[in-house]
């Protein structure tokens, strides 16, 4: 699957390119508006992505800056025209907040994702039953929403499709496997899959044991996403405050460095998958009730050891 830019990310790469235009010209923006003859508030909104710019008015700004390159004047025309479009999440307004909406037009592009989750399976490598599990349990939604959810998460995944997928790095907190979801297997169905995606050459995956004790990544969740495209700048996106900061590069740091120190606590991906094995094994055994003493497994520094009910 070739990849195909979101028109919010296209916005982005067109506002980068004539902010970038006007620099090199040494013009600032009132100055740019007098000779334009629009207001301030304008070129600030086409500048911020928060309106598109017409065709006609793209290139008289270009012809401003003295940008007379007909091939770079041509490209920024067709992008103009690519990003007035609609995202495909646009119709899920109702479901999705404004920051997590952006995020998700980011998420399709970026080269490299990390994601550190306490509480969830990462949308990106949930199962269907898990993730219908999630809108039931979480949100009591009803078929026609539950339908409507998946949908936003099968279009995510198709990310794993990509001629080049995305590097992707997950750390996992215990709860988040251990944490029956949806019906009958599903659980178990669910960590399987996760154990079929570490083995994929591009994605990582890391489990944070309850064994570590407190950690960094007690605060929530987070994502943070890379761009090859100099066009984009990388953008890290903390859902408990619902937006997506970007070009903050002071808080970019600050939760690069967090990722770092949660994947050293971290078991290392080979050790995960050795979890994730005895997970599976434990969800695979016949249980009697919820709070029926059982014969079990436990996982503790690397070793595996059967307990007995007392």
């Amino acid at each position: 699957m070739e990849e195909v830019l979101d028109p919010t990310v296209q916005r982005r790469q067109l506002c980068h390119e004539l902010r970038s235009a006007r620099d090199a010209a040494g013009k600032r923006q009132a100055e740019v508006a007098r000779a334009m003859d629009w207001s301030p508030s304008k070129l600030i909104r086409i500048e911020k992505g928060d309106v598109s710019v017409s065709t006609n008015d793209l290139k008289a700004l270009l012809s401003h800056y003295g940008v007379k390159d007909h091939v770079k004047v041509n490209k920024l025309v067709d992008l103009a025209r690519s990003a007035r479009g609609s995202s495909f999440y646009d119709q899920y307004t109702d479901m999705l907040g404004p920051g997590f909406k952006e995020y998700l037009a980011y998420e399709a592009s970026t080269s490299v994702l990390r994601q550190y989750d306490p509480l969830f399976v990462p949308g990106l490598l949930q199962t269907e039953e898990y993730a219908r599990g999630l809108f039931e349990g979480m949100s009591k939604a009803d078929q026609v929403r539950a339908d409507r959810g998946w949908a936003v998460r099968q279009h995510r995944q198709e990310v794993h499709d990509r001629k080049r997928p995305p590097e992707m790095l997950f750390v996992l907190d215990e709860a988040a496997l251990r944490r029956q979801v949806g019906r009958g297997q599903s659980m178990r169905y669910q960590l399987e899959w996760i154990k079929e995606h570490a083995a994929k050459t591009n994605i990582s995956i890391q489990i944070m044991p309850f064994s570590r004790g407190a950690h960094p990544g007690m605060y929530g969740n987070f994502n943070i996403l890379e761009f090859t495209d100099p066009n984009l700048d990388d953008l890290v996106y903390v859902e408990t405050i619902d937006t997506a900061t970007i070009n903050d590069i002071k808080l970019l740091a600050e939760y690069l460095d967090k990722f770092g120190q949660l994947q050293e606590m971290a078991l290392t991906p080979e050790d995960s998958v050795d979890f994730l094995d005895v997970l599976i094994h434990d969800m695979s055994s016949p249980r009697q009730s919820a709070n029926s003493p059982e014969k079990g497994v436990i996982y503790t520094e690397g070793i595996h050891r059967d307990i007995q009910p007392k």
